[in-house]
């Protein structure tokens, strides 16, 4: 049958037993006690006169750097100093001095040896004359590709051109 019908025949045949419905009481929330933590401790104070005399020797630091800032440059100081550049960077932007410029990299000439040159000219040439190509000389003689052009202009050496390849 139907359960609903099979229920209330039950509820109906408990009253008539002379059964009452008693009504308990439901749920009660009860909240998690507080914890207790430990009081927080009290902050210390900071002394003022300290504080200035931080700013005292740190004044007079800068103005050490400032006159080393008028002959060193930048890198100079901070290894002189054992700090970082970009520490004193920002000390003489904050304290408004600057450093000296670094001066600019010119490269110079580089001095080749005369007579080392020739003697290489020398086996360059006969190196050449037994048929061997530019590369494998450069390879036998362990020197690089611009010292070999260097020699060869130097010298005025006629160094033939890789084989013809045949063109299709």
């Amino acid at each position: 049958m139907n359960p609903s019908i099979d229920l209330e025949a039950a509820q109906a045949a408990f009253f008539a037993s002379g059964g009452q419905i008693i009504v308990l009481d439901g749920f009660q929330y009860v909240p998690f006690r507080p914890r207790k933590h430990p009081e927080p401790k009290p902050k210390e104070k900071r002394e003022i006169p300290k504080r200035l005399a931080n700013q005292e020797t740190a004044k007079s630091r800068a103005d050490m750097i400032a006159e080393m800032a008028k002959t060193m440059t930048c890198s100079e100081a901070a290894l002189k100093l054992e700090v970082t550049t970009d520490s004193l960077y920002s000390m003489a932007k904050r304290y408004g001095f600057s450093f000296v410029m670094a001066p600019k990299f010119r490269p110079t000439e580089t001095k080749y040896d005369d007579e080392a040159d020739a003697k290489l000219a020398e086996r360059i040439v006969a190196m050449r004359d037994v048929g061997v190509s530019k590369h494998q000389a450069i390879k036998h003689l362990a020197i690089g590709h611009s010292t070999m052009s260097r020699i060869i202009k130097k010298f005025g050496i006629e160094f033939p051109l890789q084989r013809q390849r045949k063109q299709p």
